[in-house]
């Protein structure tokens, strides 16, 4: 029983950890969806200060909806983080409760295991003092009964003492072996009931922890085939873009997903042409692809890439005016 309830409380002590790395995951993603956020209000605000006209209300507008998303993400993790505590807290609980009844079970069976011994101490008494007084009633018999006369075996044939003395108590010690007999029958039949119930929560648990860390490879493979399968797109329409005029290149660029179209501009050799591409898109593109540069830029330290990030951006804001 015990060693069930230790391997019930080490399931729990399992979830418990589980539950906590995942509320640490959650509160990471929450922290960076904080900065995410200050950033996004940190432009919101520079250019509600420095509004400039068309061009910048669109900026706006893109910032606003973004802000829409990020709320909206930062709710969500928010009752994640809030779920996630509460279960920690009833695993907390449920822990302490086992606990607490290994300790009651384990009091209980030392104090039962005294109590058998105790027992066990007054049967050997009474079956000594039983037998004591059995064999003085025979030897008192044998030396009485032949000093009255008569027939020895026929007396002792009529008299029998030790079937008297005996058979109570032996009716008794059988009666009380087959009830602990079944009791412990009863128990071994719960015990394997419970082990097989946690055994399978075990096994589900194990299962439930093979399929996290198979979804998890799956999404790394995932991430890798997409970033290889953007990589030569980019390399093909880079091709293409370099090639073609500003106009035609915006409007290819404009139906190209905004991460792509970012791409493209920063690996164009001229900073002047990817200026004029982004220009000539269709404006919702165009804002699309110029948040796209924004958060790379900002990712980015004091690189050439960087460098030349702010130099398309710069184009474009002066030749906009």
């Amino acid at each position: 029983m015990l060693k069930t309830l230790e391997k019930l409380k080490r399931i729990k002590e399992l979830e418990r950890l589980i539950e906590l790395q995942e509320l640490e995951n959650k509160k990471f993603e929450l922290q960076k969806l904080e900065v995410e956020r200050k950033r996004y209000l940190q432009m919101f605000e520079e250019k509600i200060r420095n509004f400039e006209g068309l061009t910048t209300f669109k900026e706006i507008s893109f910032l606003r909806e973004g802000l829409k998303k990020l709320e909206l993400k930062r709710e969500k993790l928010k009752e994640e983080v809030q779920n996630r505590e509460r279960k920690i807290r009833e695993l907390n609980l449920e822990t302490k409760v086992i606990s607490t009844y290994i300790d009651r079970k384990r009091e209980t069976l030392q104090k039962e295991e005294e109590k058998r011994e105790e027992q066990k101490l007054s049967n050997e008494n009474l079956l000594r003092s039983s037998y004591g007084k059995f064999m003085t009633a025979i030897l008192f018999f044998m030396i009485l009964v032949p000093a009255f006369g008569g027939d020895n075996n026929s007396t002792l044939k009529s008299l029998p003492y030790e079937e008297k003395l005996l058979k109570p108590y032996l009716e008794y010690q059988s009666k009380y072996f087959n009830k602990l007999a079944n009791q412990l029958l009863e128990s071994f039949k719960a015990l394997e009931k419970k082990e097989k119930q946690l055994e399978e929560k075990e096994k589900f648990i194990l299962q439930k922890e093979e399929e996290l860390k198979k979804l998890l490879q799956e999404a790394m493979n995932l991430e890798n085939q997409q970033k290889k399968r953007l990589n030569a797109k980019v390399k093909k329409l880079l091709e293409v873009i370099t090639k073609a005029d500003p106009d035609s290149a915006g409007e290819i660029l404009s139906k190209t997903p905004p991460q792509v179209a970012a791409e493209i501009l920063i690996n164009l050799p001229n900073v002047r042409k990817a200026g004029e591409i982004l220009s000539s898109m269709e404006p919702d593109s165009a804002a699309k692809v110029i948040d796209t540069l924004l958060k790379k830029k900002e990712k980015l330290s004091a690189t050439p890439v960087r460098k030349k990030i702010e130099e398309i951006l710069k184009y474009v804001e002066q030749n906009n005016f």
